[in-house]
């Protein structure tokens, strides 16, 4: 597979051996995508068939994004020393006999080990598939379009994977969901031996395995008690989770600036575009993931909408956010990376103050709900695309896996803080509207029930019955409505956050193109990013690397550090 063109020695075009390698990569990520978006719809018919218990069925649910938070930073180590190919036909084997193993998994702890390994498997063939991208594309136009590919099979699973599980439990039995994963797990092992290419660059490092436990411990502990923490509220075992596993995330730093084969070189991070952007990913995670799954539960409990209705009007953001990312390609042709991230983030903003200014003024307005969410799914589309081109492309090709884990980490990690901080300021808000509005009538113990959740109070409401039923649901309804209202305005306010992150951060920065892959070299006197801030007057542009090593001396020397 050529690389550059003979004669000229510009990149090679793309043929069509490319493109239908670049199709077969989006298979794996889309139907992966929808693993992690389907759980919740087969939890009852799980429940009924093996009968787990509430811990495991807990576990069954996110013990697969657990491990696959926990396991990208080796995983991206282990994509440049084993090769991308070798190591995504590797992650799809593992995900098409863990997919099989789930559909029929005869108990509850079969299940469980299932989902380890499709979590695993998930770890391993994301950092892969991009790193693959930039030996498949080595253009960087073609390449910012593969990219776009590849990211909107992200946003497509997750729009598309309620929906097409809905399909399958509907006329088949809760396995399908896995089943038919495997033959599409079969179809990219086949053709991706032939089409495929290998990498020509790999570390001949050894891996270091106490940075490997250290990393994926500290992980698991922070999202797990972050997780919990938003679902359960704050409790000592919860707590001390994530304060262990922060102590841990802190002990891996130091090791690897001792370690002589460090599993995340952190010089990474001297890199600007890198370190902004995945700095604008955890912001922008925490502002935008957990209002979503406190609004579906307003639009259940507050609205009254039907699950199934809910399941495909949800599909509507999904759609939104694939258009976005189709739309976004065009516009970073014509403008930087951080306009057109700007511009997104302000739609996005536009569209959570929609929702907010709809839950203020016309709560029952599902419409206006949906518009506002699908305008939020569609100005995220442009920071997700854009900055994890950014992150990538400004990483050496070697460490591409390890930049792809960053990009990963940084979504998780902040999607977890933003389940934990926006997700307890509802539901502290929730407790205490409903504390004081509650019926006099209703005991201290069912009040206490009540208050675990919003779901937990409509039960508690309805087991009461009668006006004081009633009453106490009306109550619940009010309560969500105030939390959910708080929620926004906190998601609204990082947000500005992210905008104004990008806005200074990633000033002057530009994508690869064809014409200039190499970014001029920075002289000393402007080469700090202390000296980059405080020059304003003629912004110097800097451009992450193309899809190639070089100029990654000089940025690292020149104005990224």
């Amino acid at each position: 597979m050529a690389t550059t063109d003979e004669l000229t020695g510009a990149p090679a075009r793309p043929t069509w051996r490319e493109w239908t390698g670049l199709a077969l990569l989006a298979l794996p990520m889309f139907m992966m995508l929808t693993d992690f978006t389907v759980m919740f719809m087969v939890i009852p018919s799980v429940a009924a068939d093996l009968g787990p218990s509430t811990t495991q069925m807990l576990w069954i649910v996110h013990v697969g994004e657990f491990v696959a938070a926990g396991l990208l930073i080796t995983m991206g180590w282990l994509v440049g020393r084993l090769g991308h190919k070798q190591m995504l036909l590797a992650s799809m084997a593992l995900y098409g006999l863990a997919s099989a193993l789930a559909a029929f998994a005869p108990n509850p702890e079969t299940l469980l080990v299932a989902r380890v390994l499709i979590g695993a498997a998930a770890a391993g063939a994301s950092p892969a598939a991009i790193a693959m991208l930039r030996s498949m594309f080595t253009s960087a136009q073609h390449y910012g379009i593969a990219f776009a590919v590849i990211m909107g099979a992200f946003s497509a699973g997750v729009a598309f994977g309620p929906p097409m599980g809905g399909v399958l439990l509907e006329y088949f039995w809760w396995g399908s969901v896995f089943l038919v994963n495997v033959p599409l797990a079969v179809v990219v092992l086949i053709a991706g031996l032939w089409l495929f290419p290998r990498a020509n660059e790999r570390t001949g490092e050894k891996i270091d395995m106490t940075s490997v436990m250290l990393s994926l411990t500290a992980i698991i502990a922070v999202v797990f008690g972050l997780q919990e923490i938003a679902d359960r509220g704050a409790s000592v075992p919860y707590v001390l989770a994530v304060v262990v596993g922060t102590a841990l995330g802190v002990m891996f730093v130091r090791r690897q600036r001792r370690v002589a084969s460090p599993l995340l070189d952190l010089s990474l991070f001297s890199i600007r575009p890198l370190r902004v952007a995945a700095s604008a990913f955890v912001l922008s995670s925490m502002a935008f993931v957990a209002v979503d799954f406190i609004l579906v539960q307003y639009l259940q409990i507050v609205t009254g909408v039907p699950t199934a209705r809910l399941g495909l009007m949800l599909a509507i953001p999904g759609i939104s956010a694939v258009l976005g990312t189709i739309v976004t390609p065009v516009l970073g042709r014509r403008f930087a990376p951080s306009q057109v991230i700007a511009i997104g983030l302000l739609v996005s903003l536009a569209g959570a103050g929609l929702v907010m200014a709809t839950i203020a003024l016309a709560p029952s307005m599902v419409a206006l709900f949906i518009v506002g969410t699908s305008l939020v799914a569609f100005g995220v589309s442009p920071m997700r695309l854009l900055g994890a081109q950014l992150i990538v492309t400004s990483a050496p090709r070697k460490q591409a896996g390890s930049a792809v884990a960053v990009q990963d980490i940084s979504a998780g990690i902040g999607g977890a803080m933003g389940m934990a901080f926006i997700g307890s300021l509802a539901m502290a808000v929730f407790g205490r509207v409903l504390g004081t509005g509650a019926p006099a009538m209703v005991s201290a113990d069912q009040l206490d029930a009540a208050s675990q959740s919003p779901g937990g109070g409509v039960g508690v409401a309805e087991e009461i019955g009668g006006s004081t039923g009633q009453e106490l649901l009306t109550v619940v309804q009010d309560a969500w409505w105030m939390g959910t209202l708080a929620a926004y305005a906190a998601a609204i306010v990082l947000g500005i956050a992210t905008l104004l992150l990008i806005v200074r951060g990633l000033r002057g920065v530009t994508l690869p193109t064809d014409d200039h892959d190499e970014p001029e070299p920075a002289s000393p006197a402007t080469g700090s990013s202390r000296d980059l801030a405080a020059s304003t007057s003629e912004p110097r542009t800097v451009s992450a690397p193309a899809p190639s090593d070089a100029g990654h001396d000089l940025l690292e020397k020149g104005g990224t550090s």
